[in-house]
């Protein structure tokens, strides 16, 4: 595949994600009440729910409005009687002072309006335009594969989840994309050869990205990981060079103190300001504690004892409830995690195998066990991209893992700061296994683009649906 026809191949996804995005922007309600078909409440009847359109969507609205507001920041309360409507006020500010920026420039000051809400929305489809870009050149710069490159680009922009985050008001778009360039620019500086300038370069704009990611989202800890992990990497990589390559390293000690210092500068304000309100510095105390009003393991360990099936509450609970639930949600669950789609076309309940999330599971799984496969076999020469790819999607299932362990919160979006790792391993597998780009990149299109298409077309009488049978709040 050439460069230039990679680079249009680009333009081309990122054009599609945004319209897509955008679709999906338009015809998701906005701060809309209803009932939730597949989810159950105390008296075993549908839930209401003040909100059926984006997750949490209402709640990062709420923030954003109180920017435009108060011109400051919120403080979060746990114990706040209006909890409901606060609890994303924990959150680091970066995406809201930029969305009520935008809602500034463009006159859209009344959060409970459709227009605010539209506007938002297609702010953020602009920041997952840009993820897209970033898990290309991710994937470019890793393997220096123009094909893989594309591939990986094609899942990103197509895969209907990202589709529907990047149609939301979501701070989760902003994370995936900074985090997708902070892997693009690490393998950027890993792909260098001896300390040089373009090496300097590149580490500095990295470290820009994982402090801004830092101010966006707190689970942005991983790629602060991943950053600091490669950056030594490397500078043990060059003390295996030649005494005379060595002098440019020696000599660059302010740079490299610099470098490693930047993240914390950019982060330090926001952790400072929660260490001063929460009593730590990611705001996690405070969030657990607002947090023990959702889904717990512990009770649906005891939904599992309690029902007829055999076997390990503990080993089900993984496999059955947070495996299943997360690999089909990975490829796309809208609404509140309500609406799902079988081999119909027609919405059903998330607990009702079907062939069309298990066909499409057994594609991914395919793609990344082939991308490790080939890494296995290659990992002398492919070791700098095994190990932030690796490791990138290691870290962030570690804190999936531990965060389920407690709570039940099976939902894939979780996984996203690391899509631009699951893309390019997925890549490399398709790209192999069907031994030619414009096989693999056919069936990306078909599989991923067909499912985002047809959800679009069905969503708006599921929606519908929703609202119809809707009821007040008493």
């Amino acid at each position: 595949m050439s460069a230039k026809f990679a680079r249009i191949s680009l333009i081309v996804l990122m054009v599609t994600h945004f319209c897509l995005a955008a679709w999906f922007a338009m015809i998701t309600p906005y701060r809309t009440g209803g009932i939730l078909l597949n989810q159950r409440g105390p008296d075993a009847q549908p839930a209401f729910s003040k909100d059926i359109g984006a997750p949490d969507e209402r709640q990062h609205a709420n923030y954003i409005g109180y920017l435009l507001k108060q011109g400051k920041l919120p403080v979060f309360n746990p114990k706040s009687p209006t909890l409901y409507e606060d609890y994303q006020s924990h959150q680091p500010p970066l995406f809201y002072g930029l969305a009520a920026g935008v809602a500034k420039v463009t006159g859209q000051t009344d959060m409970e309006s459709q227009s605010f809400g539209r506007t938002i929305r297609v702010f953020n489809c602009l920041i997952g335009t840009v993820g897209v870009a970033g898990v290309f050149f991710a994937a470019l710069w890793s393997t220096k594969r123009e094909d893989v490159a594309v591939v990986a680009a094609a899942f990103a922009a197509l895969l209907p989840l990202n589709v529907a985050l990047s149609g939301a008001i979501s701070n989760d778009p902003l994370l995936i994309a900074l985090v997708s360039w902070v892997i693009a620019f690490s393998a950027r500086f890993l792909m260098e050869e001896a300390p040089s300038q373009r090496f300097f370069r590149a580490a500095a704009v990295a470290a820009v990205l994982v402090g801004l990611a830092h101010v966006t989202k707190s689970s942005a800890l991983t790629s602060l990981v991943l950053f600091t992990f490669s950056f030594a990497w490397a500078g043990g990589e060059f003390r295996k060079l030649p005494k005379e390559d060595l002098v440019p390293l020696r000599t660059a000690g302010a740079k490299i103190i610099g470098i490693m210092a930047l993240p914390f500068v950019i982060g330090l304000p926001i952790w400072l300001r929660n260490q001063s309100l929460y009593g730590d510095m990611l705001a996690q105390s405070a969030f657990k504690e607002a947090f023990v009003g959702s889904a717990q393991k512990s009770a649906i360990l005891g939904a599992i004892e309690a029902g007829p099936s055999a076997g390990s509450p503990e080993v089900q609970y993984w496999i059955n409830w947070i495996g299943y639930w997360t690999a089909r949600s990975f490829i796309g669950v809208f609404g509140y995690m309500d609406i799902w789609f079988n081999a119909s076309g027609k919405a059903n309940s998330s607990s009702d195998p079907n062939i069309l999330y298990k066909a499409i599971i057994l594609f991914n799984f395919l793609g990344l066990g082939g991308g490790v496969f080939w890494l296995r076999n290659n990992w002398k020469e492919n070791k700098r991209l095994g190990a932030i790819t690796l490791g990138l999607i290691g870290l962030t299932l570690a804190l999936f893992v531990m965060f389920n362990n407690t709570y039940f919160q099976a939902q894939a979006r979780y996984l996203f700061p690391a899509l631009s790792a699951f893309a390019t391993l997925m890549a490399i597998g398709w790209v192999h296994i069907f031994k030619k780009w414009q096989i693999a990149l056919a069936l990306v299109v078909v599989i991923f683009g067909g499912f985002t298409v047809y959800a679009g077309t069905q969503l708006p009488s599921e929606f519908a649906k929703r609202t119809q049978t809707a009821s007040p709040l008493p």
